[in-house]
């Protein structure tokens, strides 16, 4: 079974790897495999993405989203 720093760890670099997603902008949090994210993205359909994208990680026991469109979400900042 992974801890749940290793949960959070995997969780945080698949979401970085997506394009559209300020992985910044969400907030991840695991408790004894039950991974809750919440803040906010800037579609409906990155919300699909980074569900879909967590749901993949292998070792999760469940799921909780909590991720608003549209409001506050910055996209990736490169400088």
């Amino acid at each position: 079974m992974r801890t749940d720093a290793e949960l959070k760890a995997d969780v945080m670099e698949r979401l970085d790897a997506i394009p559209a997603v300020n992985a910044s902008d969400i907030e991840i949090d695991v408790d004894r495999g039950v991974v809750t994210l919440s803040g906010h993205v800037d579609t409906h359909q990155t919300r699909f993405q980074v569900e879909r994208t967590a749901r993949r990680v292998p070792g999760i026991r469940s799921l909780s989203i909590s991720l608003k469109p549209g409001q506050l979400a910055g996209k990736k900042h490169y400088h």
